[in-house]
């Protein structure tokens, strides 16, 4: 199996009035590098793709890739032309990598406006290089930029910054300085094209989590409704837990709760409501985990703040009320 890391770069409406839904974002330029199973480079691909819905650079474009409108209009190819290409020269076996995730939603909505069909089966697993750097560095809940990350590992800083082949083959050495064999079993899950039915909800285990990705719901409310994502599997066994703490939210797009395990003791749980993309719905991704005393203790405190939070706006209504009331009771008084 080869490696294609993949790089996009990509233009869009100069105002937001102007802006096509479907399409945000257009793709101007597709680099990647292909690597073999050892990492070892092989190949690499550029193209320059000539912009047909946002067809003039905006400032931003223009200053952070150092393109014109004049080196699109004479060296690049329409996206109809030039994605059919660059699907070829990847073969069929192969695992993208790229840097963060919005490449390859971005390929997919570009290759879906212009009905190009797509040659992945669901679920497309892919690897983010740039959560795999903060795994193995301990920093899971940090996300540093792909040129910080050159600099921390002393890498040859040879090419430009913002070209799309350029960043691609930043992100191959970054990539191969990896503990891969351990880090790659942390594939990511992308979420362009959703389970479509019950079916097709799938159950991913990790070396620390599960991970569970629903199909679409209209409405967050019909989303907490499923029984299957509001399930509790033990991390172990995967048997389901006894709750401890039912599903609570301490916003509007995340929820806790705790179970246990009667071999395997305490799992934490999270849901994460998101936006499907057609915008017409969510779909929600609960992440299963061990849990140790101190994570148990941080979720009862946030369900007792969250409680708290909720008598302090009771009791403030209910003065307010009572306030209004007396106003009401005293004007009556005076009327009669």
């Amino acid at each position: 199996m080869n490696y294609i890391v993949l790089d996009l770069e990509w233009n869009q409406a100069a105002y937001k009035i102007d802006e096509e839904d479907q399409l945000p974002f257009e793709i101007i330029e597709i680099g990647a590098v292909k690597l073999d199973e050892n990492a070892e480079k092989i190949d690499e691909y550029s193209a320059l793709i000539r912009p047909q819905v946002y067809p003039f650079l905006v400032r931003k474009t223009r200053e952070i890739t150092h393109l014109s409108d004049e080196d699109l209009d004479n060296n690049g190819v329409y996206f109809e032309e030039a994605c059919p290409q660059f699907l070829e020269w990847c073969g069929k076996d192969y695992i993208f990598c790229i840097w963060g995730t919005s490449d390859l939603i971005q390929l997919q909505r570009n290759m879906a406006y212009y009905h190009l069909k797509m040659p992945w089966k669901y679920p497309l697993k892919y690897l983010d290089v740039q959560k795999l750097y903060a795994l193995e560095k301990g920093e899971n809940k940090t996300r540093k930029t792909l040129e910080h990350v050159i600099d921390l590992y002393g890498i040859e800083k040879d090419l430009p910054f913002h070209r799309a082949v350029d960043d691609a083959e930043y992100t191959a050495r970054v990539f191969r300085l990896l503990d891969r064999e351990h880090f790659e079993s942390y594939f990511s899950i992308d979420y362009y094209r959703l389970p479509r039915n019950r079916f097709e909800e799938k159950t991913y285990a990790f070396n620390t989590y599960l991970k569970f990705v629903s199909r679409e719901y209209p409405m967050k409310e019909d989303l907490m409704k499923s029984r299957k994502l509001r399930e509790l599997p033990c991390f172990y066994c995967r048997r389901l837990t006894k709750r401890t703490v039912n599903w609570f939210s301490d916003s509007q797009k995340s929820y806790f709760a705790l179970g246990e395990c009667r071999e395997h003791g305490l799992i934490r749980a999270r849901i994460r409501i998101k936006t499907a993309e057609d915008n017409k719905g969510v779909f929600g991704v609960r992440t299963v985990k061990p849990c140790t005393e101190e994570d148990k203790a941080v979720i009862l405190n946030k369900r007792d703040n969250l409680k708290n939070k909720r008598k302090e706006r009771r009791k403030r209504v209910s003065v307010k009320e009572k306030a209004e009331t007396e106003k009401k009771t005293e004007k009556r008084q005076k009327k009669g």
